[in-house]
């Protein structure tokens, strides 16, 4: 009977410091669920609604008018690259991308006389009317280069590249080499834009047209915090006493 006196004391005065631990309480937050809010419908930039990209590769690469062409059609269509830049390009370097195309024109004449009479042989061993073939060809080929939604970044790459042209470390056909992708680059970045605007499109009308909110935080109950209870009272406690613990 002894024992279980003490072990009815022991559990009261268990029970009292639990109590005493739950007396102090401090707000803690919590995340509320996230709200769902629109997403807007995506926008195609103004100057790329005309854009038109050209199909892809297996490996993702653009086929336009400079894919999978040889080194020296690629001399040729550098030299109509810069030939567009110097009739349309307007900055203050204009006079420098002229000279500078004049110059290379100059220095380069043979080499360029040598890859148009090639680009012309090769429509003239396909037959036909090769002359309008080839017609259809070079106006293309003008055409991709005038393409006004990239003249500025194009216009900005020419007058970089063409003060190259007319005596090229490694000669013309290495530079050409190098110079086209640089020329073409501006281009391929909007045929990427819109390509990029149209899957987001896609995605938009399939439902994406909402997406939840980044969730914030929000003050729910207090969380326990523990407290003391004076040692004298606790070591004065009786059975008869209860619960009642003071703290300090």
């Amino acid at each position: 009977m002894k024992g279980n006196g003490h072990d009815r004391r022991g559990i009261a005065l268990v029970t009292a410091l639990l109590l005493v631990s739950c007396t102090h309480r401090k707000p803690v937050a919590v995340e509320a669920p996230p709200a769902v809010v629109p997403v807007p419908r995506p926008v195609l930039a103004t100057n790329l609604t005309a854009v038109v990209p050209p199909p892809v590769d297996g490996s993702g690469r653009y086929r336009t008018i400079n894919y999978g062409i040889d080194p020296v059609q690629t001399e040729w269509h550098v030299r109509a690259a810069l030939n567009v830049a110097a009739l349309s390009c307007r900055s203050a370097a204009d006079g420098a991308l002229i000279n500078a195309y004049n110059a290379m024109l100059a220095q380069q004449k043979a080499v360029l006389a040598a890859a148009n009479k090639t680009v012309e042989a090769k429509f003239r061993t396909a037959g036909g009317d090769w002359q309008s073939a080839h017609d259809a060809y070079m106006t293309r080929l003008y055409n991709f280069f005038s393409q006004p939604a990239a003249k500025a970044e194009f216009c900005a790459a020419a007058d970089r590249i063409a003060p190259q042209a007319a005596a090229p470390t490694g000669g013309f056909q290495a530079f050409a080499a190098q110079a086209l992708p640089d020329l073409e680059a501006p281009f391929i970045e909007t045929y990427r834009q819109v390509d990029t605007y149209k899957l987001a499109l896609a995605r938009w009308e399939a439902g994406a047209k909402t997406q939840l909110a980044t969730a914030t935080p929000s003050v729910a109950g207090p969380a326990p915090k523990l407290g003391y209870a004076d040692m004298r009272v606790l070591l004065a406690w009786q059975p008869a006493d209860g619960v009642r613990v003071a703290t300090r």
